[in-house]
């Protein structure tokens, strides 16, 4: 698998956890290059603490990766490459580096996220089902993303495959780590996997919260299926505000704490109600212009 100079130095630059991701971008910006920030971190007293043989080690790893990459037949995109999703590089924290396994087509005309509890219920289930249903005629042009976890991550997976979408699954950790069976088959289905994390990365800091950045990221809007207080939706509902995307939540009235979450993003001003799934598309504003005329008129 070959890579320009310039795509091995952005590799290597991805791999030191030690800069966030906005440091690392800002460091591109001011050298102009990934190459000249390795120049800059070999020579300059600004970065005291990074020695040649720092460098060194970071550029060894960098080749590992590569041809851990070329063995188990995972692809690498660049953020300066064309074909990066556009909608996760116009966010301020972009990966240099997006890792993947099969055919990344994400800069489809619409994208959106469908996240929630991992405890989900059969209301949540037919709150993904219903969605997914009423969207299948325009599948063709939509990307769909989720995570990996059981619940409504695994509805969407499941149900998006089963209606022919284009799906998404975005892993928090590397491809070499291992997951249970049932975990990996889900994985497995959908339409392409990505990850910004190297290889071997297990466990580490904050990954969910980086994970789930990539799937608002990807996407143009979020849409929370069913939640509880404590959840992790909470996460995908800061990102997606943050990012400058439209949040929804479907309402559940007079329900249990299994549903609470929903009811409070939207009584918080954070997420737009919704009541049924008929509601999205009257309620969605696309940024590729008026996509309920295009439903409405074909």
């Amino acid at each position: 698998m070959d890579y320009t100079d310039e795509e091995f130095y952005m590799l290597a630059l991805s791999l030191m956890d030690e800069f966030t991701a906005y440091q690392k971008i800002k460091m591109l910006e001011e050298k102009g290059s990934a190459e000249a920030v390795f120049l800059d971190l070999g020579k300059t007293e600004f970065y005291p603490h990074h020695r040649l043989q720092q460098i060194q080690n970071v550029i060894k790893n960098a080749d590992m990766e590569c041809e851990l990459m070329a063995k188990n037949n995972i692809h690498a995109i660049f953020a300066k490459n064309i074909e990066f999703p556009f909608r996760l590089r116009n966010c301020p924290d972009y990966p240099l580096v997006l890792f993947h396994k099969g055919k990344l087509d994400a800069n489809r005309r619409y994208a959106l996220s469908i996240v929630g509890s991992r405890k989900a219920d059969k209301k949540g289930e037919r709150r993904v089902c219903e969605m997914l249903d009423y969207l299948t005629l325009y599948k063709d042009n939509m990307v769909i993303v989720a995570g990996v976890a059981s619940g409504i991550d695994a509805m969407v997976l499941n149900h998006a495959q089963s209606l022919g979408f284009y799906t998404i699954c975005v892993i928090p950790h590397g491809f070499g780590h291992r997951y249970d069976c049932n975990v990996e088959k889900r994985i497995n289905s959908a339409s392409c996997v990505v990850s910004e994390n190297r290889f071997l990365f297990g466990y580490g800091d904050r990954i969910y919260e980086q994970r789930n950045r990539i799937i608002v990221g990807l996407s143009d809007a979020v849409v929370v299926a069913q939640a509880k207080n404590g959840n992790g939706a909470g996460l995908y509902v800061g990102k997606a505000l943050d990012y400058n995307r439209d949040c929804f939540a479907f309402i559940y009235p007079n329900e249990n704490s299994q549903n609470e979450k929903c009811n409070l993003f939207v009584e918080q001003d954070q997420a737009i109600p919704l009541y049924s799934s008929e509601e999205f598309l009257d309620k969605m504003i696309w940024p590729w212009g008026m996509y309920q005329f295009v439903i409405r008129n074909s």
